[in-house]
């Protein structure tokens, strides 16, 4: 048995004012939210547990191995379990944004699209339906003053991928966990004995197999996401072939089939004329980007965003990057760079704005 550290008693203790809250907790079969389950009963809450069955067509996150996992260990904690399938919706919304964005050669974020649209959406809707007042889950981030703000495990920047999630739905989430370590809530985990104390992390992209991206866009396009094409040099070289520009992502050196006497990236996908453009590791750097499809979350209006001092994140596991704002039409913003250049922006990531407390103020998505 585990030795209980003193600092995660508070995460134990029981008040009798909780027992008139009723959270559902969002389900995945994983220690995270099977730990928020465990906690949140042990602190008096009624609880129950919800889960989506999002996407049967692989062997994926959403296996039914994660699903049954989910059901053992409501079933442990002898409270409700409810399914919802939302396979269609996750098909329509997620999967074909997915797959379009890599046909017009961008690297797709799809699990901002899932949050915004599916978990911290209709799942917040049903979850509400079957009667929570709140909806809990296990990602490693918090709620403070109305905002979303970086959980306190410096290797888990997961606000990253929520920043996308409606400003009023914020009001109805609650993450137990944010202000935990992984290493603390498998401790908690293995302390009140949940049977997934020691599984693994589910994979980033939950409907795709690892390492078989290519065989799923190429059954999703019939094929179409095979199509040769030239690999061309900044300066206009023609150097190779590749094998479809869905294949490949801006910022790659490995598998682009080239021999050249120095190292080359993708700096550019140009998916009309079908081409690579490849160049040395300095062309990956810029100092801006544009952005679309612009949520607020610190503020009422997109005019506000000029004003303020900002970081920038391009990728979850990025660094921030101080940043100046500027609006531009048709609900877009450039975001300019103001102290280093940034390596490998990519159209399709999401950018996301933290003010200097690490609470996010907006996102959107890069398309320059």
């Amino acid at each position: 048995m585990v030795k209980k550290s003193k600092e995660l008693d508070s995460y134990l203790e029981y008040n009798p004012k909780n027992e008139n809250v009723t959270i559902a907790v969002a389900m995945s079969g994983g220690v995270d939210s099977s730990a928020v389950a465990y906690l949140l009963k042990k602190q008096g809450y009624k609880v129950f547990g919800i889960t989506m069955e999002v996407w049967t067509s692989g062997s994926a996150c959403s296996t039914n191995i994660d699903l049954k996992d989910a059901k053992k260990v409501c079933d442990d904690l002898g409270i409700e379990h409810h399914m919802v399938c939302l396979e269609d919706e996750f098909k329509d919304i997620v999967v074909d944004s997915f797959v379009n964005e890599y046909m017009e050669g961008k690297t797709p974020n799809p699990c901002m699209v899932c949050n915004r649209h599916i978990k911290f959406g209709k799942l917040v809707e049903l979850g509400l339906s079957y009667g929570a007042d709140f909806i809990a889950t296990g990602h490693y981030a918090k709620i403070e003053n109305g905002l979303l703000k970086v959980g306190d495990d410096p290797n888990k920047d997961q606000v990253y991928f929520l920043s996308q999630m409606k400003k009023e739905n914020i009001k109805k989430i609650m993450f137990p966990i944010g202000d935990l370590k992984k290493p603390q809530v498998r401790e908690l985990a293995e302390l009140l004995n949940i049977r997934v104390y020691a599984k693994k992390d589910s994979q980033e992209i939950c409907f795709v197999e690892d390492g078989k991206l290519s065989e799923f866009l190429n059954e999703l396009t019939d094929g179409k996401a095979t199509c040769e094409g030239e690999i061309v040099t900044v300066e206009g070289e023609v150097i190779g072939k590749h094998r479809g520009v869905s294949f490949y992502t801006v910022g790659q050196r490995k598998g682009l089939g080239i021999s050249f006497p120095t190292p080359l990236y993708v700096i550019e996908i140009n998916s009309k004329k079908n081409r690579l453009i490849v160049g040395n590791n300095e062309k990956l750097f810029s100092s801006y980007l544009i952005a679309n499809k612009i949520n607020l979350l610190g503020c009422e209006k997109i005019e506000d965003l000029k004003d303020m001092k900002l970081k920038a994140k391009t990728r979850s596991r990025d660094k921030f990057h101080f940043c100046n704002v500027k609006v531009l039409e048709n609900n877009k913003i450039k975001v300019d760079f103001t102290e280093e250049k940034v390596r490998a922006v990519t159209p399709g990531q999401g950018v996301v704005l933290y003010n200097y407390n690490g609470e996010v103020i907006a996102s959107g998505f890069i398309i320059k």
